[in-house]
């Protein structure tokens, strides 16, 4: 059987949208845009035709069923919300019939966790907690398998990627930036923050990296999937 070509694609991380309806964590703070904003850049995806990228939200802030939910209805948009099975239901977070109503509407509920850690180096206790029983809870509320899964912080490297794998995840989304492969683990995504510029958000869009970041970028990518995994604390 012949394979499936493999397919380049931008992937967007949004976070939260509006006022937020909890304490934001230290640099939270530019994560969150405005409702205005926000329905200004899905009009852009919406008008980009086969070159949209892949939208997927983080967190499962509240914004995500008041906001995002309707809007993206309104312009026959798909998304991937990569949730925090410890939020649910308190306040300024999804509740269990958000999350419900997320999955009926055709969207894909994905793992962000159980309480935003770093996923480096987690011990077994860990494991447990953060990727099987938060999956678990997820895979409830939304009646349907959750195969994807994304880094709290977009921090992971040799260990997290193998322990993901190991527990049957078909792939890792990132905060990388530049494209994804639809047929590698590893996605990088492209983070939408408050202010942006109009360069920097068509880069975003596009998933295009300039040229005078692409060192960093590709040391950074070396360090984090190539280095030994952290070891459990």
């Amino acid at each position: 059987m012949a394979r499936a070509p493999e397919q380049k694609r931008t992937v967007l991380i949004f976070h939260g949208i509006g006022t937020p309806g909890r304490a934001l964590e230290p640099g939270e703070e530019r994560f969150w845009i405005s409702r205005a904003a926000f329905c200004d850049i899905l009009d852009r995806i919406a008008a980009m035709g086969a070159d949209a990228p892949e939208i997927t939200f983080d967190d499962g802030n509240a914004s995500d069923a008041q906001i995002a939910l309707p809007e993206l209805e309104k312009r026959g948009l798909r998304a991937v919300f990569f949730l925090l099975s410890g939020r649910i239901g308190k306040a300024g977070s999804l509740s269990q019939a958000d999350v419900r109503s997320l999955a009926e509407a055709g969207h894909t509920i994905g793992l962000h966790g159980a309480a935003h850690r770093d996923w480096r180096g987690l011990d077994a206790a860990g494991r447990q907690a953060e990727l099987r029983d938060a999956r678990h809870s997820l895979a409830e509320l939304a009646g349907a398998p959750v195969t994807l899964a994304a880094a709290p912080f977009g921090l992971y490297d040799r260990g997290v990627s193998a322990a993901l794998a190991e527990e049957g995840f078909a792939a890792l989304y990132t905060s990388d930036r530049g494209q994804a492969r639809n047929t590698r683990f590893l996605r990088p995504r492209n983070c939408i923050e408050a202010g942006m510029s109009e360069p920097v958000l068509t880069n975003a869009l596009t998933g295009h990296v300039p040229l005078a970041r692409r060192p960093r970028r590709l040391l950074g990518l070396t360090r984090k999937r190539l280095l030994p995994a952290r070891r459990a604390a």
